[in-house]
């Protein structure tokens, strides 16, 4: 079986967020199952720049009055094949994303990823598409390509990541696209990338069981819960999985001291000991909070505002929190670490090395969203034996089992409600937990670490649906 991931980033290439995880990830997995799986992304000029792929030869797509080039160059990395679409007039930027013309940027991408199939003589059995960037695909295989021989049997999936973002862009953009109008492409006197791929793939996934039955609703469907309910026996929700080779405490270069299940006692002892000492703490056992996270309203910092001065003050526990995003809640670390130097720490930006070392030297893993399509911090947190103290909603709810005080079963911790007083409660729980019942703690990290999220399950998973599609 043959498959061609289609993503706006990929790891180790691109990263912004979870979605290139998932792209630098996944197809290692297929690939041990037997799939002839390839990847295809923009060349941007970041990758560009490390000079890593060979040239493969070239094509055109028309845009408005032009033909634009795009060049196809090709590197290996870990055994995958990855193929890069090249345009200096699209690619050639500083960043990825965030540009006044990103949808003409992406439309172009998504045109030349079926015109570079030609140029690599690869069609695939399966495309599988990845959020809104690469959302006309489906489309524009079935409208430009209808009737070519070598295009006829392929079929398209299509992964929602995360629906809050969609592709919205004025209709004028159709004054420049080479392809028919349709109906599917609508939505809100916009086109609208992501909902032309939930009409128009053959299968729709998202990226946890929760998080389907989620976006299923007006709360969390943002307004495209309708258009996926059209297409709801077409629709499933595959959780994803972590790299466990890239998350292994036995094997991890970026933290203090490696150490596995059977020595997870001493391991995270003295991985505490020294991120302590790191960002100017006095060592003591007390519990450790950690955070690594984007700071946006979808992060649920908001939760911790009001409430960080009780807990610091009725408790004896420690934070040290990284992220960068919103002004309000990085001033808001700020002006806790201000008032207590010797309770709290932040870390104001992203640092591949400290989030490894918060991972393995924390107690606790804080993710109180407000909403989760998947999450992959509290499974590598599991990974790392620092038990998750998460929200219940999309993949936290269908990786995390809550702590049950009375059989001792658990994996971490959980609230349900979106609200501060709920979250205030189970941070107390967990502080009560360490400080008073070391075997319970003991064995809920234990626990935690046994839990297989590997990519394993969700490649069979993904398989099984190629499989339907063949």
């Amino acid at each position: 079986m043959k498959v061609l991931i289609c993503a706006s980033e990929g790891a180790p290439f691109a990263k912004t967020g979870g979605l290139a995880d998932v792209v630098g990830a996944l197809p290692k997995a297929l690939k041990k199952e037997g799939v002839d799986v390839r990847v295809i992304m923009p060349y941007y000029k970041r990758i560009k720049e490390k000079n890593i792929a060979y040239y493969q030869g070239y094509s055109y797509v028309k845009m408005g009055n032009s033909m634009e080039y795009l060049g196809v160059f090709h590197a290996i990395s870990e055994g995958i094949d990855y193929y890069f679409i090249d345009s200096e007039r699209y690619f050639n930027r500083d960043g990825l994303y965030g540009y006044g013309d990103d949808g003409e940027r992406f439309a172009f991408f998504n045109f030349a990823v079926l015109e570079a199939l030609r140029v690599l003589n690869f069609y695939p059995d399966v495309l599988h598409c990845n959020d809104w960037q690469t959302g006309l695909i489906p489309y524009i295989l079935k409208a430009n390509y209808y009737g070519h021989a070598e295009y006829a049997p392929i079929r398209t999936v299509y992964s929602i990541h995360n629906i809050q973002y969609q592709g919205n862009f004025p209709m004028d953009i159709m004054n420049i696209l080479f392809m028919p109008y349709s109906s599917s492409l609508e939505f809100g006197n916009c086109i609208n990338f992501m909902k032309t791929a939930i009409m128009e793939s053959n299968l729709i996934t998202t990226v946890s069981p929760t998080y389907k039955d989620e976006v299923l609703t007006d709360q969390y469907g943002y307004s495209l819960n309708n258009v996926l309910g059209l297409r709801y026996f077409d629709f499933e929700g595959i959780l994803n999985g972590i790299d466990t080779e890239k998350y292994d405490p036995e094997t991890d270069k970026f933290i203090y001291k490696n150490y596995s299940v059977k020595n997870v006692g001493t391991g995270k002892k003295a991985n505490k000991e020294a991120l302590l000492k790191e960002f100017g703490l006095a060592n003591d056992d007390v519990p450790l909070f950690g955070l690594v996270s984007r700071l946006v309203d979808q992060k649920g910092i908001e939760l911790l505002m009001p409430i960080m001065d009780e807990v610091i003050n009725y408790s004896n526990a420690k934070f040290i929190l990284m992220g960068s995003g919103d002004q309000k809640y990085e001033d808001f670390f700020r002006s806790v670490e201000a008032k207590y130097p010797d309770r709290f720490k932040c870390y104001i930006g992203y640092s591949d090395p400290v989030a490894q070392k918060i991972y393995a030297g924390c107690d606790v893993f804080l993710m109180p969203s407000k909403f989760e399509p998947c999450g992959l911090g509290q499974m590598i947190a599991m990974r790392y034996g620092t038990l998750p103290l998460v929200r219940e909603t999309g993949g936290l709810r269908d990786s995390v089992e809550p702590y049950n005080q009375y059989n001792g079963r658990g994996t971490g911790f959980t609230f349900t409600n979106f609200n501060s007083y709920d979250l205030k409660e189970v941070m107390f729980l967990a502080i009560n937990t360490f400080n008073n019942d070391k075997k319970a703690w003991n064995k809920l990290v234990k626990q935690a670490m046994e839990m297989d999220y590997s990519w394993k399950q969700s490649a069979l998973a993904y398989i099984n649906l190629y499989k339907r599609l063949a």
